[in-house]
């Protein structure tokens, strides 16, 4: 069965200081997830997931992130790796300056690191 990715404990934090809303899960301060109607008198930060997440930083604040896979070499690939591109002007400008030639295992690594990234250097 396939489940759902989730941001970490971390992500959340900085997504809820950087205006992320509340979106039906909640990590509370112990690091436990709970639905949100459950922890409206405590506190809590907004739990999305990856995908949620990369939306909101795509439509709110004009980043779009891209995971790609490095091309097969020798055998296998060298993992992914991450473009960053500003959206709010006439043209997207890359940041190339994000990841470069950083190569992750897995594509969830890849999202989490990109999103934390940008709600650390660019927000």
């Amino acid at each position: 069965m396939i489940k759902e990715d989730y941001v970490s404990f971390e992500t959340a934090k900085l997504l809820k200081e950087k205006g992320f809303d509340d979106c039906g899960t909640s990590f509370l301060e112990n690091g436990n997830m709970f639905p949100t109607c459950i922890v409206r008198r405590k506190k809590h930060y907004p739990a999305p997931t990856l995908q949620m997440a990369m939306k909101w930083l795509r439509e709110e604040k004009h980043y779009y992130i891209q995971v790609m896979l490095n091309g097969w070499a020798y055998g296998g690939h060298t993992g992914y790796f991450v473009l960053i591109q500003k959206t709010d002007s006439d043209y997207e400008r890359m940041l190339s300056d994000v990841v470069d030639e950083v190569f992750y295992d897995t594509y969830e690594e890849a999202v989490e690191i990109a999103i934390k990234y940008v709600l650390e250097n660019l927000i």
